[in-house]
């Protein structure tokens, strides 16, 4: 049988991990002294808590071979192999590590694939690996359709607080502190697994404005098969963009709370949409 196995930036639910028998590796986020495995450890929301009123930036961490290795072993073991779709390499070296794992197993049973994104986007590759693996494609015509899939996906998001990303290192300082100084709220994209500015909105009204007219834009040009809203602790906010997404493009839209280690650069407050293309 082929298994899935993901990172924790999936943000999966509970029933769907269960569901579908999925092995999830977590990374991890630190505050001071205090380490945490994301989803293991430490709740959304007590972290949206503790990221507010701290007053140094936690830090986040990769899962380490061994992290990866454990996870793999006992479904190899059972003669299984491995679809493990993580976030992008662009961003965490999470799939560096999976990498140094599969080496050290010398197996070719684990298909790894860099989503050059994460959060819905990778929940959207692990549906279509369940997809392909209910219509009886074997292991390698699934690994080789999953990656191609990663050129459908689309993301884009606005940030109401500039300074999570860059002092995360996630963020052009440049780019930062104009915004920081004119008041801009940047809109960006996961373009080649790395943030890319895209454009400024002089307002948050406006950024939200900007964000539902390119999901227009991609529903007009190309079709839109799935869509998603993440957020951060601004759930509210989040569902009131979720339900505007579905009246304007009449598509059913999922909404995704992040977590710890996506949390930590996104701030509190912000919005991002999730696409995969026709």
């Amino acid at each position: 049988m082929i298994k899935i196995v993901t990172d924790s930036t999936a943000y999966l639910d509970g029933s769907f991990i269960k569901e579908n028998d999925i092995k999830i590796v977590p990374l991890k986020v630190s505050f001071g002294e205090n380490h945490f495995k994301e989803g293991v450890d430490i709740e959304t929301n007590e972290f949206y808590k503790r990221l507010v009123e701290s007053k140094s930036l936690p830090k986040t961490s990769q899962p380490s071979a061994q992290d990866f290795i454990d996870v793999y072993n006992p479904i190899l073991e059972k003669g299984n192999e491995i679809i493990s779709i993580h976030i992008s390499g662009g961003l965490s070296g999470t799939i560096n590590a999976g990498m140094l794992a599969k080496k050290t197993l010398n197996t070719e049973k684990i298909c790894i694939v860099d989503s050059l994104s994460t959060a819905l986007i990778i929940r959207f590759l692990i549906e279509k690996s369940l997809e392909l693996i209910k219509n009886g494609e074997n292991f390698e015509r699934t690994c080789s359709f999953v990656k191609a899939q990663v050129k459908k996906m689309l993301s884009r998001f606005i940030l109401y607080d500039l300074d999570y990303m860059v002092r995360g290192g996630r963020l052009n300082k440049a780019e930062a502190l104009a915004g920081s100084i004119l008041h801009i709220r940047p809109i960006v994209s996961f373009t080649n697994g790395k943030t890319k500015v895209e454009g400024i909105s002089r307002s948050w009204k406006k950024a939200k404005a900007k964000l539902l007219y390119y999901a227009e834009k991609i529903n007009n040009d190309t079709g839109i098969n799935k869509i998603g809203v993440h957020c951060g602790a601004n759930l509210e906010e989040g569902e009131e963009f979720k339900q505007k997404i579905e009246k304007i493009l009449k598509i059913s839209t999922s909404l995704l709370q992040v977590g710890s280690v996506l949390g930590t650069y996104g701030g509190p407050k912000w919005l991002g949409l999730g696409i995969e293309t026709k």
